[in-house]
């Protein structure tokens, strides 16, 4: 199992990043392997199905998760269902920080064969504090708009 967590702070406050974690449509924006992200059954909430697009290490295919919590401006948390090769949990937990808030992510990643292991690992330590530094910008800009 590879299991990585991550934190940022942000200058905004955990209404505008968790906007933008809602945002599915905004997804491939922030999220490199994320070309669409949809939901199956709506309105977002705890049990709301979303299928995403993904693309990966030369794959490319459908992957549904399910909103297991929902806190808004506190937590999202995603996972695939039990049994899904490989498994995925994230969660972002939001807390407020003065005028801004600070994000803590956690990815568990479950059924990677053992010998791509280092390699996935390797490129996710590249890829989540980018999508990290990119959810912040996403919510810099729509405050910017608004």
């Amino acid at each position: 199992m590879i299991e990585l967590t991550d934190s940022m702070s942000y200058g905004q406050p955990a209404a505008a990043i968790f906007a933008v974690l809602t945002d599915l449509a905004g997804y491939p924006a922030w999220q490199d392997a994320v070309e669409s992200a949809d939901l199956v059954d709506g309105p977002l909430r705890v049990g709301a199905r979303v299928r995403q697009t993904r693309k990966a290490m030369g794959w490319r295919g459908q992957v549904d998760v399910t909103v297991i919590e929902f806190v808004p401006d506190e937590r999202l948390t995603l996972a695939t269902d039990d049994g899904t090769t490989p498994g995925v949990r994230q969660s972002y937990q939001l807390t407020s920080e003065g005028d801004g808030c600070r994000v803590n992510y956690q990815l568990a990643l479950d059924g990677v064969p053992k010998v791509f292991e280092p390699l996935v690992r390797a490129q996710l330590h590249h890829q989540v504090p980018r999508m990290l530094r990119r959810l912040g910008e996403m919510a810099a800009a729509t405050a910017a708009r608004s």
